[in-house]
C-alpha cells in the first residue's frame, strides 16, 4: 500500500483550474498540468483540458502547439472521439515533468498502441476525475487505472485476480477511497449459461468493501446516459435476489448502502462526448471573461494615468459580477 499512501499525500499539489499569479506564472502552471493530467492517466486530450481549466478552445490550442512545438508532447490522429486527436508524452516531456514534480512516469511515448475504441470510456473517467478534483471539496487525491495495473491489481502477482477499477478517489475528511467506475455500454450485464459477469464484478468490489485492508471502501458509477445505471442497479439487485444464500447480511448492505450511482453527472459526459452540436464555451464563458476582466484589471492598476477611483470602480464592477455568478 506503499504507493497509494504516495498519491494519497502527492494530493492535487499540480491540480489547479486558476493559478492566482501572473501571467508567465499562469502559462507554466498550465503547462504543468496538461503534461502532468498526460503522465498520470497515459494520455489525454484537448477537451479534458478544456473542460478543467475552463480556458477558450483558441487558448487550449494555442497551449497544445506551444507544447508540440516544445517537443514535448506526441499527438496520435484518432477517430474515438470528437476532438480527432489525443496526446501522449514524448521522451522529452517525459522528463521535463518528471524533473518539475520530482514524480517519476512510467509510460510508454509510442503512441501506435493507442486504443481508438476505449477512448471515449477512457476520457470519461479523467473528466469525472478532475470534475471531483477541481469542483468540490469532498475528495483531495486519485490514482489512475494505469498506476492501479502498475502495482498489480489486475494485471500481476497476488493481485491479479484483483479488479482494477478506472479510478481512485481520496475522500477529504475520511481520508478513505472511493472507486470510479465508467460505465459506457451494457455489455457487462448481460447474463449467459456459463457465467454472469456483472456477478463476478460484484464478488470483487465485496470482497474490497468487507475487508479491513480493503482498496476502496465505496463505488461511484457514471455513465453519460442514465439508462446504464439503472440496468447495473436493476442487474445487482437480480444477482442479490437470485442468490441471497451466497451474500452474508453484512454484504448486502454493503451493496446496497456502498454502491452509488452518480444520475446527475451523465448530461456533462453526453454533452462532452456524444452531442456533436454542443460546444464547451457555452459552459465556461462567463469563467473566460471574468478571467479577461480581472487581467485587464492588473494592467489598470500598473497604469499610473488612471485614479485610484477609477481603480476602484472597476474592482467593485467585477466584484459584482463575481457575486452574481
Amino acid at each position: 500500500m506503499g504507493k497509494i499512501d504516495f498519491y494519497q499525500k502527492l494530493g492535487t499539489r499540480f491540480i489547479t483550474k486558476k493559478p492566482k499569479s501572473n501571467p508567465t506564472q499562469t502559462g507554466y502552471a498550465r503547462k504543468i498540468f496538461v503534461l502532468y493530467v498526460i503522465g498520470r492517466f497515459g494520455f489525454s486530450s484537448k477537451i479534458v483540458c478544456q473542460y478543467a481549466l475552463q480556458l477558450p478552445r483558441e487558448a487550449i490550442n494555442k497551449l497544445f502547439r506551444k507544447l508540440m512545438i516544445d517537443g514535448l508532447i506526441n499527438e496520435r490522429k484518432s477517430f474515438g472521439s470528437k476532438d480527432g486527436a489525443v496526446y501522449y508524452l514524448s521522451a522529452k516531456g517525459k522528463r521535463y515533468i518528471s524533473f518539475e514534480t520530482e514524480v517519476v512516469f512510467h509510460q510508454k511515448t509510442d503512441t501506435s498502441a493507442h486504443n481508438s475504441k476505449t477512448e471515449i470510456h477512457d476520457l470519461s473517467i479523467q473528466i469525472c476525475v478532475l470534475d471531483r478534483l477541481l469542483n468540490s471539496t469532498e475528495y483531495s487525491a486519485f490514482v489512475t487505472e494505469k498506476e492501479l495495473r502498475e502495482m498489480g491489481y489486475g494485471s500481476w502477482g497476488e493481485l491479479k485476480k484483483e479488479r482494477s477499477v478506472d479510478s481512485l478517489l481520496c475522500h477529504a475528511d475520511t481520508r478513505q477511497w472511493h472507486a470510479v467506475e465508467i460505465e459506457t455500454a451494457n455489455s457487462k450485464n448481460k447474463k449467459t449459461a456459463q457465467h454472469s459477469i456483472r456477478e463476478e464484478i460484484l464478488n470483487k468490489y465485496v470482497n474490497q468493501l468487507e475487508s479491513t485492508s480493503g482498496l476502496y471502501s465505496r463505488i461511484l458509477f457514471f455513465s453519460h446516459r442514465e439508462r446504464f445505471l439503472r440496468q447495473i442497479k436493476s442487474r445487482t439487485e437480480e444477482i442479490l435476489a437470485e442468490n441471497k444464500a451466497n451474500y452474508t447480511i453484512e454484504q448486502q448492505s454493503l451493496i446496497n448502502t456502498e454502491l452509488k450511482y452518480v444520475n446527475s453527472f451523465c448530461p456533462t459526459l453526453y454533452q462532452l462526448f456524444w452531442d456533436m452540436d454542443f460546444k464547451l464555451e457555452q459552459s465556461t464563458h462567463t469563467n473566460i471573461e471574468i478571467e479577461t476582466l480581472n487581467l485587464l484589471l492588473q494592467k489598470v492598476k500598473l497604469n499610473d494615468e488612471y485614479s485610484d477611483e477609477f481603480t476602484a470602480g472597476y474592482e467593485q464592477a467585477i466584484s459584482d459580477i463575481n457575486s452574481n455568478v
